[in-house]
């Protein structure tokens, strides 16, 4: 479904607009309250810890803005290139590694960061969703590399406080209900970990609930097919899996309507919400803003 933000009052020049695609991340701590996701991204920021997520490609978050209502937070996301110094160089004219001498020719500070990209981010601290640009233009930064920053954010020193973290990406919607419209599904996957129970009215807290007692972690169940006419999802284990979804992942097996085996993930179907806007009328941000709130309304 395409999105259109408009700014109030004012009609948009459809000549003019600009789109960009809206992802979503579930940044999940325990033990966990509105004033610990907001140290968070915080700290995030003002610790300019920079992760690498790929390759040289490193990320950070760049800056942090209260709302004026105090209800989110935004800023940049921070991409760039965070080259081995100690790494061999490549002379075009010999074919061959730079020597060291030819090396030592180089000055760049360490402070100077090549291939320096920025993306637009909204915070709520309540149902702790993080909405970022993922697309705009020709740039991109997919949200399994910004995952990829939490995941490699929350194993370093500056977020040993927080406890444990854990990060979902925020699959499209109705991600859950496409995966069982597989003619014969002969194999279901659900893995969940462990929930904030303020995300989903009553299921979320009695799922957290268990696995707290337990003292586990994340909980992962399989149904199997018990013959060929398909397992048949009930409603039951279809809230079990937007839980999941928004959790962890939900995974299926079976065969599709040519009788090919298929396996299909919520982790293949990322929310990627196409925005337009009129930049003559409204900002980046703005329409960010606009788009993730309405989004938000609907986890």
């Amino acid at each position: 479904m395409k999105r259109v933000a408009r700014s109030k009052g004012i009609e948009e020049s459809s000549g003019r607009d600009r789109k960009i695609y809206v992802s979503c991340l579930n940044v999940v701590l325990h033990p966990h309250s509105k004033e610990k996701y907001i140290d968070l991204i915080n700290t995030l920021n003002k610790s300019r810890l920079a992760v690498k997520v790929r390759g040289d490609d490193a990320l950070m978050i760049g800056s942090c803005i209260k709302s004026e209502d105090g209800l989110s937070y935004h800023g940049d996301i921070y991409k760039y290139l965070n080259l081995d110094a100690s790494a061999d160089w490549f002379n075009m004219q010999s074919m061959a590694a730079a020597s060291k001498k030819e090396v030592s020719a180089v000055v760049i500070p360490d402070n100077l960061k090549p291939h320096f990209k920025k993306y637009s981010y909204v915070f709520f601290p309540v149902k702790h969703r993080l909405f970022f640009v993922s697309k705009a233009g020709s740039e991109a930064l997919s949200p399994n590399l910004l995952k990829k920053f939490f995941e490699g954010a929350a194993e370093s020193e500056v977020l040993a406080k927080f406890g444990e973290l854990t990060v979902t990406v925020e699959p499209k919607a109705g991600s859950t209900e496409e995966l069982f419209l597989i003619p014969r599904l002969t194999r279901i996957e659900l893995e969940i970990n462990r929930p904030n129970p303020d995300d989903h009215a009553g299921l979320d807290a009695k799922v957290k609930e268990r696995l707290g007692k337990i003292r586990a972690k994340k909980e992962m169940i399989t149904y199997v097919e018990a013959d060929s006419k398909g397992l048949k999802p009930d409603s039951e284990l279809k809230a079990l899996a937007s839980v999941a979804a928004s959790n962890g992942k939900v995974v299926v097996k079976g065969r599709n309507a040519s009788n090919d085996v298929v396996s299909l993930s919520t982790e293949d179907s990322p929310l990627t919400e196409p925005v337009s806007y009129n930049p003559d009328v409204q900002s980046e941000h703005s329409a960010l803003l606009q788009a993730a709130m309405d989004i938000r309304r609907g986890l």
